[in-house]
């Protein structure tokens, strides 16, 4: 499933409880649910072969306690979530407003 950010904006927050078990959680492979290979997850993940490109960029200081604000709402790292919303600019073809 694709989540827009308008869509990660209606989570709730999480809980400390959730926040602590999803960093200490593990892959668990078993029987039922074996490790997946790098091909396997390329077929379940069609993102996973995504190439992403490490860049410096300034950016104002409002716009980053925006999306850590956002990040403390939803658990999900404030550069995830500017991603994920450039992303969706791009797809959806979006132009910036110059005032």
């Amino acid at each position: 499933m694709v989540m827009t950010l308008d869509d990660v904006r209606k989570l709730p927050p999480l809980t400390d409880k959730e926040k602590k078990t999803i960093e200490k959680a593990r892959p668990n492979p078993s029987e039922d649910c074996p490790a997946m290979t790098a091909e396997e997850l390329k077929e379940f993940k069609p993102w996973y072969n995504r190439t992403r490109k490490t860049v410096t960029i300034n950016i104002d200081n409002r716009a980053i306690a925006y999306f850590k604000g956002l990040a403390n709402e939803t658990g999900v790292p404030y550069q995830t979530l500017m991603n994920l919303y450039l992303v969706q600019c791009s797809e959806e073809k979006k132009r910036p407003v110059f005032v």
